[in-house]
């Protein structure tokens, strides 16, 4: 009796021995380990899967969530919004159109290739390389050259003085010549390799995308071993994964989910003050009465913005004055945004000429911005009881940017505009300028400011110049100054990580609670 049970042991033993064997034998990590481990990764799900990871190629907003992680630039956007040191420990302008970076020294692309000032230089070539038809050659059109001063040292030099170079700087993703160049940009958008703090393990199209920690990186190893990418577009199966567990991380959740993902003891609403500004524009070049500067003055004092931020967006919108926050550059804090003063909206409306007020049309879209129907409606009933009366037009997004941008929209449409760089030539010269992208007002003195703080790379100059400006955008009121909008996430009670006002999902400082 005792042999036989003698005999099953070690049957037992030898199996046991086998089964961990095959496990310690598999190319990819064991499952079942701590927090952020292959079987259990930090999970984020976005609305929208990559078309492509090569940085070189595009900068769209679903591949950047993954590249930031991924690929290291030559600065780095800090959370606040500062451009910081990035594979540049450290640089300076020597030429009002020239930068000269200095590299850290010992980093190298996750297969050892090391970071030099020829990667830096071949990564903007290939940019303008006609052959690689990047659609980020736009963003950099400013740029005239790259210098190689030594391997840790290269300048860039500029065709002309440009604010906002530091900010694209940011944004310059650095690849590996050498690997890029074996395997061909088509293989390397597939299967990238940078220096960032994360590496991609594989990606299964139409599934997800896995990143693995770079163990060498030069600031160090994150804290999470693996981040997963998964793609949703619907909102609403968003918030499913999250409730079930399956997410740790998902953006873009209903404002009205808030309570819901609240309730869930697993879960938690996220927010952060977005860089995206909400208006109503003005266009005062149609025949309306929007071309008197009274009536544009009345509708700021008709509509009732904290009312429209407290009940619609539960207190999580910022109230801009004259479309910038304190945020922004420039921003003028004597520049008080107009309080809700229906009365004093109908007797400018009177000193206008409209005494029994007027009829007009409203161009919006419907589910592009957080709470966005209810928003426009609320914005025509505070405007109906001062006597103007509102028809608002709803149009698909894409009818909607086409009329938008040809001009040709009713006199007054609703609409978002980012600005992910705190600058104000981000809002002003695409809003208020006479030939910008949109159309509101044309002012001579306040194009010639904006012309002034666009010549010149000087940050001082700029803020004072800017200043100046908006307050007389503020006066000109070119828009409803509404608000920044939120950024939105869902997170599982497991994560330790802070939402970022420019939408970025930087994994680098997230943490799993065991």
């Amino acid at each position: 009796m005792y042999r036989r049970r003698r005999e099953r042991g070690v049957a037992s033993l030898l199996v046991m021995g086998f089964v961990l064997f095959a496990l310690l034998s598999l190319d990819t990590p064991v499952y079942g380990q701590a927090p952020g481990s292959m079987r259990d990764p930090l999970v984020v799900v976005q609305n929208a899967e990559p078309s492509g990871l090569d940085p070189v190629l595009n900068r769209t907003g679903p591949a950047y969530n993954v590249t930031i992680n991924v690929f290291d630039a030559l600065l780095r956007k800090s959370r606040d919004g500062r451009n910081v040191p990035g594979l540049a420990e450290s640089f300076e302008r020597d030429t009002p159109t020239s930068w000269i970076f200095h590299l850290r020294s010992g980093v190298t692309f996750h297969n050892g290739e090391a970071l030099t000032a020829e990667a830096v230089k071949y990564t903007v070539e290939e940019i303008f390389n006609p052959n690689v038809e990047s659609t980020r050659a736009t963003d950099l059109d400013w740029v005239d050259r790259v210098e190689v001063i030594d391997d840790l040292t290269v300048r860039i030099v500029a065709n002309q003085e440009y604010a906002l170079a530091e900010h694209y700087f940011t944004e310059l993703q650095i690849v590996p010549p050498g690997y890029r160049g074996r395997v061909g940009y088509q293989r390397f958008d597939e299967a990238p390799i940078g220096t960032g703090p994360f590496q991609v393990e594989r990606w299964d199209r139409g599934n997800r995308i896995v990143l693995k920690r770079n163990e060498n990186y030069w600031a160090g190893p994150a804290p999470v071993e693996y981040v997963e990418f998964r793609f949703v577009n619907n909102a609403a199966s968003r918030v499913a994964t999250l409730l079930s567990g399956d997410a740790d991380l998902i953006v873009d959740p209903p404002i009205t989910a808030r309570n819901q993902i609240n309730a869930n003891r697993n879960s938690r609403f996220a927010s952060a003050t977005g860089t995206r500004v909400l208006f109503v524009g003005l266009d005062s070049v149609q025949d309306s009465p929007l071309q008197d500067v009274r009536v544009r003055q009345a509708l700021n004092y008709a509509v009732d913005k904290d009312a429209i931020i407290e009940r619609l967006l539960f207190g999580l919108a910022e109230k801009t004055g004259t479309l910038l926050t304190a945020q922004d550059l420039g921003f003028n804090e004597q520049v008080r945004p107009y309080p809700y003063d229906p009365n004093r909206a109908r007797r400018l409306l009177r000193e206008a000429g409209y005494p029994n007020g007027f009829s007009i049309t409203l161009d919006a879209t419907s589910g592009r911005y957080i709470n966005d129907g209810a928003v426009v409606q609320a914005i025509a009933g505070y405007l109906g009881e001062v006597g103007v009366e509102v028809n608002i037009n709803t149009m698909e997004f894409g009818a909607f940017n086409g009329a938008l941008f040809s001009k040709s929209t009713s006199p007054m449409y609703f609409v978002g505009w980012g600005n992910p760089v705190f600058d104000p030539s981000f809002i002003y010269d695409f809003i208020t300028r006479t030939d910008g992208l949109l159309r509101t007002i044309e002012d001579p003195e306040i194009d010639a400011l904006l012309d002034q703080a666009r010549s010149t790379t000087d940050q001082a100059l700029r803020r004072r110049v800017y200043r100046e400006a908006m307050a007389k955008i503020n006066d000109a009121a070119p828009a409803i100054f509404l608000y920044k909008q939120p950024v939105l996430f869902g997170l599982s009670s497991r994560i330790d990580w802070q939402p970022r006002s420019d939408e970025f999902l930087y994994m680098y400082d997230a943490r799993l609670r065991r």
